[in-house]
């Protein structure tokens, strides 16, 4: 049986238009970018247009963009400089919803004596805006919201954030890794002072993350060395950065034309479980999700056990994000949601840019065969 994979929130099959130019920065154009010869000179050369790709993609200059090695090193970048932008500031705003690589960061943060104020969600998982405005005072450095979240879905007002900050003269981050690819994303737009993206989710490999970072001013170094304009140490990873650069390319050429491909398949999706399997939930808000995610329950059913089965037929989900997934917890994204995970324990289904409507009819008949199994199992 071939395999349904529907974990593309968790990472994402290389394109193969990607695998192809990679290839040659392995067997032919393996020289060091930082060598002053042609040889190496051709490969800073890539590297450059890789940039200029990914400037397109947010809508910026190439010098704005620095190359790392994932979202997560972005992602603590990004607040480890506004820390050190500000060392007289010691409180932080986040939410309780954020990537591991975020909250982590704040549990180091708040052992070395900072404040961090974890703004809560509603039901559908929405910010409490309120809260977020009241938790700012003289003391604040930064903000950090992410942009797309990676269980549920759900598109955060980014925009409206950073102006909120920026009028408090705040530092704005939005960890933007599960929003690449899906939306369109404008840093001129929205206004941040930093964002992070992944690789690995956008069909490219893992090992590549980028930072924006509007000014650098109020940016530092987490790796100390002279590339990436002295902004980020270690020879580059050129052809992970290539490649990269042709991912965002692919992307910008399709228009997200794929992305609305997504939400129709998606949404086709739940609308024939919800004909075929009684008693369910989906979790989120609905009417402003990425166009490629629903968490779904099953009323009586343990996500972590129906995850298992579907795997015994070929089908890949997950039940929340692979950062936690062996942690044997509820997430924290459904408990700030006052979720009755208990009773309705979801599985995460992303699709992705291979997934096919064939696929889909197949996981419907093989979902509602498990679901009814387990149900009888009791």
């Amino acid at each position: 049986m071939n395999k349904i994979y529907l974990d593309n929130n968790a990472t994402t099959k290389v394109d193969e238009e990607v695998f192809k130019v990679m290839e040659d920065y392995f067997k032919e154009e393996y020289g060091n970018p930082s060598s002053t010869y042609d040889f190496g000179k051709r490969v800073k050369d890539s590297i450059e247009k890789a940039r200029d790709n990914v400037a397109k993609f947010f809508n910026t200059t190439p010098d704005r963009i620095i190359f790392t090695s994932c979202g997560s090193e972005s992602n603590v970048t990004a607040i480890m400089s506004a820390v050190n932008k500000y060392p007289d500031k010691r409180h932080i705003i986040t939410t309780k919803v954020e990537h591991a690589s975020i909250m982590e960061t704040m549990r180091f943060l708040e052992k070395k004596g900072y404040r961090v104020t974890y703004v809560g969600v509603d039901s559908l998982g929405r910010i409490n805006m309120d809260e977020l405005k009241e938790s700012i005072d003289d003391d604040t450095l930064l903000i950090s919201v992410m942009c797309a979240n990676n269980e549920i879905g759900n598109i955060y007002p980014i925009k409206e954030i950073a102006k909120i900050a920026h009028d408090n003269n705040i530092l704005m981050h939005t960890d933007a890794v599960q929003a690449a690819g899906k939306i369109k994303i404008d840093v001129k737009d929205l206004d941040v002072d930093f964002l992070s993206i992944s690789g690995h989710k956008i069909n490219a490999p893992k090992g590549i993350g980028v930072l924006y970072v509007k000014d650098d001013n109020n940016y530092s170094p987490y790796i100390f060395g002279h590339q990436e304009n002295n902004r980020r140490g270690g020879t580059e990873n050129s052809a992970y950065i290539v490649g990269l650069g042709k991912a965002v390319e692919l992307i910008l050429n399709d228009n997200y034309s794929k992305e609305k491909e997504l939400e129709e398949l998606r949404n086709y999706m739940e609308e024939e479980i919800k004909k075929n399997i009684e008693d369910i939930k989906i979790y989120g808000d609905l009417d402003n999700r990425t166009p490629n995610t629903s968490s779904v329950a099953f009323g009586g059913v343990k996500g972590d056990e129906l995850m298992v089965l579907l795997e015994s037929f070929n089908v890949y989900v997950s039940t929340g994000s692979a950062c936690n997934s062996t942690i044997s917890l509820p997430s924290y994204v459904l408990t700030a949601c006052k979720a009755d995970v208990n009773n309705y324990s979801p599985i995460r289904i992303s699709l992705g840019k291979y997934t096919t409507k064939e696929e889909i009819d197949e996981f419907i008949k093989i979902l509602i065969n498990a679901v009814g199994m387990l149900r009888r199992r009791g």
